[in-house]
């Protein structure tokens, strides 16, 4: 696959700076589906790189996540409240809106912290935990981490988390059912969460305080939350049916591109090494081809036979898939 001619300069730059990169094999993902011995990926090379700064990028997130909360939770409201008078749908559209950012934050904090990539396991462990409680997603502490991990591990084999036996009988009984099921935000967990996984009842209760320290100091409005709830249960579910959905069987998952996800469309990078920093993936990215399911997943999902989950097995990369 051709590299197109606009992405060149930044090839050219990109050469300058990691030397020895071929362009083609790395924008047509030769090098992640059909690796030369010894080739490293792009993003372990970026990654290396960003390693020597680690504070910083511990820093760089800490400081989202503090935006990131005052933003959705703070301001956030009271741009919806302003804006309820003259303009309903725009107070409705606000929290929906902002679900772009929890979603990122989580990403870039809770995600990573999931990986050990930002301060290493156990302490990111606590980090995650915390970070959940104060985007008053504490519910999801101590449940994200263990379910992500073996969805890793089992990555489109029989016990995936993301595609349950459950998932797969409603999918191919009615698409519109299965749509249904998962647009209804807690609810469509419960099929990923019936397996009895160890908790900390510490980290539990730590994001729990969280979220109630966070609640008081800012105290959103229940009906506003729940908005942003909705919204993000729908940006996860939409990249869902881009990363594991498609109509190429022999793929494991896509590369997308996402609003404000920090990296995680990289996703084919990322379930290979999942190790590699949200910020490399981010900078990788911008060096991949990319696939534009991004407006046609849900019509895809609902009308074309062709479109399923993926079951190619991904192969156990010497344990660092999780």
């Amino acid at each position: 696959m051709a590299v197109p001619a606009h992405r060149g300069p930044l090839f050219a730059l990109l050469k300058r700076v990691l030397p020895g990169i071929d362009r083609e094999r790395v924008w047509s993902g030769l090098d992640i589906r059909a690796p030369r011995p010894g080739e490293p990926l792009l993003e372990e090379r970026i990654d290396a790189a960003l390693r020597r700064v680690q504070p910083l990028v511990v820093a760089f997130a800490l400081l989202v996540l503090s935006a990131g909360v005052w933003l959705v939770w703070a301001a956030g409201p009271r741009l919806a409240a302003a804006a309820a008078g003259g303009h309903p749908w725009l107070a409705i559209g606000t929290p929906f809106a902002l679900a772009v950012v929890v979603h990122g934050v989580f990403i870039l904090v809770v995600h990573e912290a999931t990986h050990g990539n930002l301060l290493g396991r156990p302490a990111d462990d606590w980090l995650g935990s915390i970070a959940s409680g104060v985007l008053l997603l504490p519910f999801t502490a101590e449940v994200f981490q263990p379910v992500h991990r073996v969805h890793h591990s089992l990555t489109n084999r029989p016990g995936d988390t993301n595609w349950s036996p459950f998932r797969q009988r409603l999918f191919a009984r009615s698409r519109l059912l299965y749509a249904l099921y998962e647009l209804v935000p807690v609810v469509n967990c419960l099929d990923r969460t019936r397996a009895r996984y160890p908790r900390d009842r510490r980290r539990v209760a730590a994001a729990w305080t969280a979220a109630l320290a966070t609640w008081a100091v800012l105290r959103p409005p229940f009906g506003y939350r729940l908005l942003v709830l909705v919204g993000l249960n729908l940006l996860t579910t939409l990249r869902f049916w881009i990363e594991h959905f498609g109509f190429a069987s022999e793929r494991v998952s896509n590369t997308y591109w996402f609003p404000l996800s920090f990296g995680i469309g990289n996703h084919e990078v990322h379930h290979q090494i999942p190790g590699i920093s949200a910020l490399a993936l981010a900078i990788g990215l911008w060096f991949r081809a990319k696939s534009h399911l991004l407006p046609v997943a849900p019509l895809c999902v609902l009308f074309s036979s062709g479109y399923r989950h993926f079951r190619t097995f991904q192969p156990d990369f010497d344990g660092r898939n999780v």
